[in-house]
């Protein structure tokens, strides 16, 4: 029989970052990777490496980190019944980008590279840059015709992430309160108010913008 183990190894965000750049990453740091951090004020997260990102014309090669967990605490998406304004307009992503992305550790926050957002919503095509953002439904399921969009995915930079294979891989811990639902930033283009859901089992569904679900962020390094 076999058995498996794991492997540590000691390595600074800098190091990984000029070996992201360099395309040598995958072998210091291959698919599913852990690292663990503490956020400003002391919640211990771990993200994993989602996938390997060749270089481009205007950006070097990189790593796209996603949470393993969910952050301890669930939140909405809107104040309000709506999801006009897409992500974009969001409560959630007002969260994540003022009250999560400074808790992440500032020698991490030095080298992130903010990822390009293009969200197809009902009032027009959004294009913005992220330094954390929420998956989408298209980084989680990769779904063409079946997309709770009508079939349209969501930007170029958009690609179901290697770690999000199955059901199982999708599923998150939040906190105390166990395995639970998920958002997604992607807005559900058949009514006004919901956005995309990852249920508790990993599969695809939708809710209203006020309810209260887990956030597991990423982001591009």
């Amino acid at each position: 029989m076999k058995i498996r183990h794991t492997i540590e190894n000691n390595i600074t965000w800098e190091q990984l970052k000029a070996a992201a750049e360099a395309g040598t990453a995958e072998s210091l740091a291959p698919l599913k990777s852990e690292i663990d951090l503490t956020l400003e004020g002391g919640e211990a997260v771990t993200v994993v490496v989602a996938a390997h990102l060749p270089a481009t014309a205007d950006k070097p090669a990189g790593i796209r980190f996603v949470f393993k967990d969910a952050l301890a605490e669930p939140h909405r998406m809107n104040d309000d019944w709506t999801n006009k304004g897409g992500y974009k307009a969001s409560e959630g992503r007002r969260y994540i980008l003022e009250e999560v992305y400074p808790r992440l550790p500032a020698d991490l926050r030095a080298l992130i590279r903010p990822r390009k957002i293009v969200e197809n919503i009902r009032e027009g095509v959004l294009e913005y840059e992220d330094p954390l953002w929420l998956p989408s439904e298209t980084d989680m399921f990769g779904r063409g015709e079946d997309s709770w969009q009508h079939g349209k995915v969501d930007g170029p930079d958009d690609f179901q992430l290697p770690i999000y294979m199955t059901e199982r891989d999708r599923v998150k811990l939040c906190g105390d309160y166990g395995t639970y639902p998920q958002w997604c930033r992607s807005v559900h283009s058949g009514n006004t108010y919901y956005f995309c859901r990852v249920y508790g089992g990993g599969s695809a569904s939708f809710d209203n913008a006020t309810a209260s679900w887990a956030l597991a962020p990423g982001f591009d390094f």
